[in-house]
């Protein structure tokens, strides 16, 4: 599996090479080119830590760090659309970061911190019956529970879809709307927890859904209500005329933990396939 991904994440950056000779495109915006083969690079090996078994990659990065690396890249494509300006860049960014959150919800769903992922079926014929019951987990946390339990249980569960019921109002303002929200997330938030169940990394819990799901219905009621999404939504499309060099100065920044994560990856692979 971890050759498939190395395979896959050299393949990918030669065909975006590639393209971006065709098109003639890799000389026109240099700093474009440089922040996509950082991405694909970043993304790309991000990916291959996970697939690898052995302790070296897999067990050596944890929810902090993938949370670092991506809050890095989204903040990199943020500041070179302040240097870039224009509206295409700003709507594509936008995607960018969609992706991303979704790569690190993915990441720590699943893989991050956790002994075992495998397919079993079977595991849906015998969910626990109390897992089934709303609102018998949460009372559980708040009668039995410590306030670690409770924070991390419940305001973890409270927050986890919030960052994509975001983005999705920062990418068009349709979202703003709380029952359009729902049609794309309650999907999600339904699928996360029968992939847990089968994949044997959690379990099937029918108050993580209420829980993410009255947790985007808050965000999204307080955060429109009060006007507040229309003034954050400018700062990810509206012309920024700050210096140059303020811009520059992010950019750079926000590339020091990608190129760092880079070159601590690379020199792994090479020690571990020499």
């Amino acid at each position: 599996m971890d050759n498939v991904i190395l395979f896959m994440l050299i393949f990918i950056l030669a065909i975006y090479l590639i393209y971006k000779i065709i098109k003639k495109e890799i000389f026109k915006n240099k700093l474009k080119t440089f922040t996509d083969i950082i991405l694909i690079l970043t993304v790309g090996l991000f990916m291959y830590y996970l697939s690898v078994a052995t302790p070296i990659f897999r067990y050596s990065i944890d929810k902090i760090e993938a949370v670092l690396i991506m809050i890095s890249l989204f903040l990199l494509y943020f500041s070179y659309g302040l240097i870039k300006d224009g509206d295409k860049t700003y709507k594509n960014n936008v995607i960018i970061y969609i992706v991303l959150y979704i790569i690190l919800l993915i990441s720590i769903t699943f893989f991050i911190g956790r002994t075992s992922f495998g397919f079993d079926l079977e595991r849906l014929t015998s969910i626990y019956e109390g897992s089934l019951v709303p609102f018998n987990t949460i009372t559980s946390y708040f009668t039995k529970g410590s306030v670690r339990s409770i924070v991390f249980n419940v305001g973890g569960n409270l927050i986890m879809l919030v960052p994509l019921s975001f983005l999705l109002m920062v990418k068009n303002k349709k979202y703003n709307n709380v029952l359009r929200q729902l049609l794309i997330i309650t999907p999600i938030v339904i699928l996360i927890e029968l992939l847990q169940e089968i994949t044997s990394v959690g379990l099937f819990d029918v108050d993580d859904i209420i829980l993410n799901i009255f947790g985007v219905i808050l965000f999204t009621f307080i955060i429109t209500r009060f006007g507040i999404m229309d003034k954050i939504r400018k700062l990810f499309y509206k012309t920024f005329n700050g210096k140059n060099f303020i811009k520059y100065f992010i950019y750079f920044i926000s590339l020091i933990f990608p190129l760092i994560f880079i070159i601590k990856a690379l020199s792994k692979i090479i020690i571990y396939v020499i």
